[in-house]
């Protein structure tokens, strides 16, 4: 028991960066698949082992999370043990669904797995890196899959042909399988996965011819992030990212291209903006305007609102210069803040990405609507500030409410920040709110700032994420991300360009609008959801079920999982029945 569950970790692991063995993926969940296998009741410590066996997994495969500042080490145990939940978890369901509901076993463990990760990438906001779809996204045919379940419908499938290799692995002590049951288990898992190639060929060859679209340039400067608040170091970042663009631009003569990406906060001075129901300091209005002339009498409202509105544009026109500097379309990352009696703090700060165009002009500032949680803000400090005081966090940030589209020479480019691009369902939130206002994005640009990692396994981790999000809404990705890895995705999935990780460079690219649709985008996460609601009827089933006999007391009786499963490859019960034990 506990050497198959702690080889499970291990192969689960190896599948993920950095050893990144993507191809033995299909295997890799085999050991836990035959935990469904054993036919005693798993004792109290049975889940234990399995709970140690998942926490060993993600602290394997999240390693990287104890980069950024000693404190994130505690964020990194807490992660990894919430997750080796996950493990228990669905074991529990898969063989409930098995003995209880009569499910085959290939069948039985898919939903499972599809119930599980739903699960896991909902709750708290959700979690979706390290799963089993992560490591396909080089596999473009099966990849495809992703734009009919998303990601965890792909995991799913994974799962699937694990489960019928489990099916008929002979082990000593566990019970051997019929001939016709492990054929049924072997031809339902070839089955799924024929469907899936099928599907995804099919799918490519459906996609459009690539035309127009265009030219991008992506800036990926590499500088290792301790501190981003650090003060003195915005004029070397600014300079940094700036002799890049400038290379960059030189490298093509010629027109420039339609639009300059810069990463997730690589401009250190972040936008001013304050509220009007802000009274400013008289001192701060007479050291802007000078004294006020006593002959207006409501010259006061005028000089407040002329003062708000020079304290913003002192830290625009910096921005401005630039752009006009470049002579094109930028998109900049930088941060935000919203001076407004309403925040306890007196202010918000927002994670933005600013549009300006070659006349220095702002086109639109979209704010992360998914700020990370913990990493970004701290829950309830927008109404107790010295929460923040308990962590390293100088500061949390604030959500925004809407996304932004920005045309950029005729085509409609959206933007998202960071790990976004891991919540499946922000980025079709995002795509379904434009399109219903009628502006559907031909392209999202990814800013990031992945500098906290210092060049580990999470920067393809966080690639494989942005891949899986543009097939998943067959719109082309472009990642801008400092120390890497900064990509261009096209809606099916390839990687046609990609930056190096922890070095600099600058990617000259052409995406063009995909103009598919997806199933995905229609219904979204509902067919998963509705195979983990059926999880949660399963388990208030067998809870209630439980209830009820505790308390008929011994008189009961419980049927015991047989040593031959059915002929469906699945779990069986015997015949006889047993003394109930408490």
């Amino acid at each position: 028991m506990a050497g198959t569950a702690l080889a499970g970790s291990v192969t689960m692991s190896l599948v993920q960066p950095p050893v990144d063995l993507w191809p033995l993926a299909w295997l890799a969940a085999v050991p836990w698949m035959l935990l469904l296998r054993v036919p005693r009741r798993f004792t109290g410590r049975d889940w234990g082992i399995l709970w140690a066996a998942g926490l060993l997994h993600w602290l394997a495969v999240l390693h990287w999370l104890r980069l950024p500042h000693p404190a994130t080490s505690i964020g990194w145990l807490l992660l990894s043990a919430y997750l080796g939940l996950f493990l228990p978890a669905f074991v529990w369901l898969a063989r409930r669904a098995g003995d209880a509901c009569g499910l085959p076993f290939v069948p039985a463990a898919m939903l499972a797995w599809v119930a599980t990760e739903h699960l896991r990438a909902w709750l708290f906001g959700g979690f979706t890196m390290g799963g089993l779809c992560d490591t396909q996204y080089r596999c473009l045919p099966i990849l495809q899959v992703a734009d009919l379940f998303g990601g965890v419908g792909l995991s799913g499938l994974v799962a699937a042909v694990a489960a019928g290799v489990a099916a008929v692995v002979p082990l000593p002590g566990l019970p051997n399988r019929s001939k016709r049951a492990g054929i049924a288990a072997v031809a339902t898992a070839a089955g799924l996965l024929a469907a899936g190639l099928g599907y995804g060929w099919w799918r490519l060859a459906s996609e459009p011819t690539a035309a127009g679209g265009i030219e991008v340039l992506l800036v990926q400067g590499s500088i290792d992030t301790e501190l981003k608040q650090d003060p003195a170091a915005a004029e070397m970042v600014a300079r940094h990212y700036d002799e890049l663009t400038t290379t960059g631009l030189l490298e093509q003569p010629g027109d420039p291209p339609d639009l300059v990406v810069w990463p997730e906060t690589m401009w250190r001075w972040g936008l001013l903006e304050i509220d009007p129901a802000e009274r400013l300091p008289e001192d701060l209005v007479a050291e802007r305007l000078g004294p006020p002339a006593a002959s207006r009498p409501d010259d006061d409202a005028r000089r407040q609102a002329r003062c708000r509105r020079l304290l913003a544009e002192e830290r625009l026109e910096p921005l401005a210069a630039f752009a006009r500097r470049y002579g094109t379309t930028w998109l900049v990352g930088l941060d935000k803040q919203l001076v407004t009696p309403e925040a306890a703090s007196g202010y918000r700060n927002y994670n933005c990405g600013l549009f300006l165009d070659a006349q220095g002009r702002t086109l639109g500032c979209y704010e992360k609507m998914h700020p990370v949680l913990f990493g970004e803000y701290v829950p309830l400090a927008d109404r107790y500030p010295w929460l923040y005081r308990l962590t390293p966090l100088p500061a949390g940030l604030s959500a925004g409410q809407s996304p932004v589209a920005v045309e950029v020479d005729g085509v409609l480019v959206a933007v998202n920040i960071c790990y976004e691009t891991t919540l499946p369902r922000a980025v079709r939130g995002m795509v379904r709110e434009l399109e219903a206002a009628g502006r559907r994005p031909e392209l999202i640009a990814n800013l990031t700032n992945d500098g906290w990692f210092w060049g580990s396994s999470e920067l393809d981790m966080h690639l494989a994420a942005a891949v899986l999000r543009a097939v998943e809404v067959r719109t082309p990705i472009v990642v801008a991300a400092n120390t890497g890895i900064s990509a261009w995705i096209d809606g099916s999935g390839r990687v046609l360009a990609r930056g190096p990780k922890r070095a600099t460079a600058t990617l000259r690219v052409r995406p063009a609008a995909d103009g598919r649709t997806s199933p995905f985008l229609i219904w979204g996460t509902l067919p998963t959801g509705l195979v983990a609601t059926a999880a949660g009827i399963v388990l208030l089933w067998q809870s209630v079920a439980g209830l009820k006999i505790a308390r008929r007391g011994p008189r009961g009786s419980r049927l015991e999982p047989s040593s031959s499963p059915t002929a469906g490859g699945g779990f069986s019960v015997a015949l006889t029945p047993r003394p109930m034990q408490d």
